[in-house]
């Protein structure tokens, strides 16, 4: 039942000017007996004198406001009396309005096609994760207007800014149907348009920190520690261009040169060469029964002196060289002097008959290269 209020009465006196509060909306009303009548208190009653308070906000004024979207502080605070007078008469009327919500999410939205069928819940709540919200963090409300249709708002933050949508809703069959009444509550049913206006989360920057501070210490007990960043790079720019060539790395020093072997003579000298080849390899060879017959001496290189071939073999012969020659050292002086190439080809039928020569504690004591083949 609407509510109004007596403006003035007419100058002929016959009609009542009236006014409804909400919509400022005009009535009048026809003075006659009857009102004359209604109006005019029994003497024989004592009328109560409300207080200013009781008389603003009766019980059914006060169910009526909060069923219409009002709050309890918000009426106590007009009323001018505390907020527990208001709420026992306005906890039955909240109770309707959170079950009113609680329905419209359970209905269907109206498109273009008809209801959907996803739930208004449902919609919502997968618009708002396209938009970047969360929607446990939505609050849903809702009051009866005057048409009697009952108002679903849902309401969010989206950074600093509080948004709020808003439906009709109309119980129904299947749950009732909601029919959206603004922008946002479209944009909140419609996963395309959602998707399209999604909007970047900004972050607040903070404060940046004066470069020639060193060492600041915060109220939150941390030391912040700033390098000025402008005087390193023009340190950088000032260094010369050989600074920032790469340098080339430091040649190898070059190996120590190791001793090398004696130097043969045209004529090889077979003595020497035997007592070498038995100290690398000395494990034991046939020696013949009877010595070979003496053969004659090959006659001399006329383009090498006679005391080249006397003094050579001393000279490569080694100083632990025993002083008694062995019997194969007489056969091989007795052997006819041989060609380089018989030499070499000799040395590899020793080789291939025996087994890989373990070297001698004297090679590797002194570090000496038995062959210089090796």
């Amino acid at each position: 039942m609407r509510e109004l209020e007596v403006s003035r009465v007419e100058s002929d006196g016959q009609w009542v000017i009236c006014v409804d509060p909400e919509t400022e909306e005009h009535f009048r009303i026809r003075v006659d007996d009857e009102l004359r009548t209604a109006v005019r208190p029994d003497r024989g009653e004592p009328v109560p004198v409300p207080s200013p308070g009781d008389a603003a906000l009766r019980p059914r004024e006060i169910q009526s406001r909060i069923r219409a979207g009002a709050s309890v502080e918000e009426l106590a605070e007009m009323a001018g009396v505390s907020p527990a007078k208001i709420d026992r008469y306005a906890h039955p009327v909240l109770l309707e309005r959170a079950r009113a919500a609680e329905l419209a999410r359970a209905s269907h939205p109206l498109t273009m096609d008809g209801p959907s069928l996803a739930t208004l819940g449902e919609l919502v709540a997968e618009c708002m994760v396209l938009r970047g919200n969360v929607p446990a963090d939505a609050r849903w409300d809702s009051w009866k207007a005057e048409d009697g249709h009952w108002m679903i708002q849902l309401s969010f933050h989206d950074g600093h800014i509080e948004n709020f949508a808003h439906w009709r809703f109309r119980p129904g069959a299947h749950g009732g149907t909601t029919d959206p009444v603004d922008e946002l509550g479209v944009e909140l049913t419609d996963p395309e348009l959602a998707r399209a206006a999604r909007r970047t989360r900004l972050t607040a920057v903070p404060t940046p920190v004066p470069a020639d501070s060193r060492g600041e210490v915060r109220p939150e007990g941390h030391t912040e520690f700033t390098v000025d960043a402008d005087a390193l790079i023009d340190a950088q720019q000032a260094q010369p261009e050989a600074a920032t060539t790469p340098r080339r790395p430091a040649p190898m020093p070059p190996p120590i040169p190791r001793p090398a072997p004696a130097a043969e003579s045209e004529t090889p000298g077979p003595a020497p060469l035997d007592d070498a080849l038995d100290l690398e390899f000395p494990s034991p060879s046939p020696v013949p029964e009877e010595p070979a017959p003496a053969a004659p001496p090959a006659p001399p290189d006329p383009a090498v002196p006679p005391t080249a071939h006397a003094t050579e073999p001393q000279e490569q012969a080694p100083s632990s060289r025993p002083a008694v020659p062995s019997p194969r050292d007489l056969a091989d002086r007795q052997r006819p002097a041989s060609s380089p190439e018989h030499t070499s080809a000799s040395r590899h039928r020793a080789k291939r008959g025996k087994k890989p020569a373990v070297p001698a504690w004297e090679d590797v004591l002194l570090g000496v290269r038995a062959h210089p083949d090796d």
